[in-house]
């Protein structure tokens, strides 16, 4: 739960800033934001060369404290001057990638200060995981969300007060990592040196290096729509595509916590009898909770945008509810491929990501040109809807789950039903229209029961339980 609250806190604060950006940028502008925000998570993806999984594996696999200092800090001298010699390689083309993105030269300045926050962010971030490794969770969080507090407070400040447009929105987190980098290197003392180890360095890339195409896939199966958009559109396509993902944040929280919670409880139950019942069941739940709040992030979005942001972005909401429904097949990628994880075959996983990325081409290319950002959202779906599937096949023949596949495909049609159709409602008067998508989430919400997906028995199971822990927590203050 500690280590829980700094992503929740991104999340909150990315959202947040929604309403500050949108009255601050035009929607080409946002979408700029976003593309180099994008670019960044490549660089910090690939530039440090898988060497945070590689550390972690050895954080404990060492000959002792000295020899352990000696890893952390070869690893983090080799990300910090790798990133930064593509960082200033970058910088020199500056005004050519500039073009080349926006056919601007507006963007050098954002773009060479959204490149200089990847060493820098490799440095401090790395210093702050290396907290959660020496399990120091209030240390790792309390320095985390100041990070990250500062960060958004100096880009508030530049954009808002100072009127540096873009190049604010980057300023800020460059400036708050270089204010939390001797901080962090203080606090993490005693896991450093002064020295350097050749056999480190061949041992963590022998590690990492393996690691970076199935982060690269990831990458782009996650951003790569970005890219195309500016190519068969424009940067504001990119700017509606972005406010409409950000509508589906609140989503992201649970699913989140989804996925911290999931490995350690499901590996907890493999040697119960009714481990892959249980396994079966929690796919169906979860599926049902999430795509009832997706429905209503759906379908309450235009409202949403008309209440945060400006007219300019409010034709974003047309793809909200497709990013929920992103979100949760991304989600159920990491429920469904549990069995591939227990059965030991995890060199199967090598593949699919791959091959949903590939996906993700070919539907951008597809799609794009004749439907836009919609387009755009749609082909990241599908993607990752193609991914669960496939996973799901590979994982069935290694580790069959009686998975309850008739009722979530009948939930997803439910769901794409009601989502379609409260996108459809464009009126004038607020409250007439919010009155009829209530209408129809209520009609979501008894079709789960008409269409046998969700009992009353269940319902009342899970009150049940809600009052039992309800009656333990008075008790506990008592």
């Amino acid at each position: 739960m500690i280590y829980g609250m700094t992503s929740a806190a991104r999340s909150l604060v990315g959202l947040l800033l929604v309403p500050i950006y949108t009255r601050a940028f035009a929607v080409e502008d946002y979408g700029r934001i976003d593309t180099l925000t994008t670019m960044v998570a490549f660089l910090s993806l690939v530039l440090t060369l898988g060497m945070d999984t590689a550390v972690a594996l050895y954080f404990y696999d060492n000959a002792g404290e000295d020899d352990r200092a000696t890893m952390v800090t070869t690893a983090i001298t080799t990300r910090v001057l790798l990133s930064s010699a593509v960082a200033f390689l970058i910088t020199l083309l500056a005004a050519p990638l500039s073009w080349l993105l926006f056919q601007s030269y507006d963007a050098v300045i954002p773009v060479r200060l959204a490149v200089w926050t990847a060493p820098v962010n490799a440095m401090v971030g790395f210093l702050i995981e290396l907290l959660r490794l020496n399990r120091r969770p209030w240390n790792y969080s309390i320095v985390a969300l100041v990070n990250l507090l500062v960060g958004v407070s100096l880009s508030i400040f530049f954009v808002v007060r100072q009127h540096w447009g873009v190049a604010g929105a980057f300023a800020g987190p460059l400036f708050a990592n270089l204010i939390m980098l001797p901080v962090g290197l203080w606090i993490t003392r005693d896991l450093l040196t002064v020295h350097l180890s050749r056999r480190w360095l061949r041992d963590l890339l022998h590690v990492g290096l393996p690691m970076i195409p199935a982060a690269f896939g990831g990458w782009l199966l996650a951003y790569a729509n970005r890219y195309f958009l500016l190519y068969f559109s424009s940067a504001a396509a990119v700017g509606l595509l972005a406010v409409g993902n950000k509508v589906s944040a609140p989503l992201v929280l649970f699913t989140t916590a989804l996925r911290t919670a999931w490995g350690p409880f499901a590996f907890s139950l493999q040697k119960q009898e009714n481990a892959r019942d249980i396994y079966a069941k929690t796919l169906t739940y979860f599926c049902t909770f999430c795509f009832t709040v997706a429905v209503g992030v759906g379908i309450f979005a235009r409202e949403a945008l008309l209440w945060f942001t400006t007219p300019d972005y409010v034709p974003g909401h047309v793809v909200a509810g497709l990013m929920a429904f992103q979100i949760i097949a991304d989600a159920c990628y990491y429920i469904v491929s549990i069995g591939i994880t227990l059965a030991k075959k995890t060199r199967l996983l090598a593949y699919s990501v791959p091959a949903a990325a590939l996906v993700s081409i070919l539907l951008n290319i597809a799609l794009i040109p004749t439907l836009g950002f919609f387009g755009a959202a749609l082909a990241n779906t599908l993607s990752y809807v193609f991914l669960t599937l496939l996973t799901y096949t590979l994982a069935q023949r290694v580790y069959p789950i009686p998975y309850e596949a008739a009722k979530i495909l009948r939930l997803v049609l439910l769901a794409a039903a009601a989502w379609g159709l409260g996108i459809s409602i464009s009126l004038a008067n607020l409250w007439v229209a919010l009155g009829l998508k209530g209408l129809i989430l209520l009609g979501f919400s008894a079709g789960l029961f008409l269409l046998r997906i969700v009992q009353f028995a269940e319902v009342n199971l899970a009150i049940t339980w809600a009052q039992r822990q309800w009656a333990n927590l008075r008790a506990l203050k008592l």
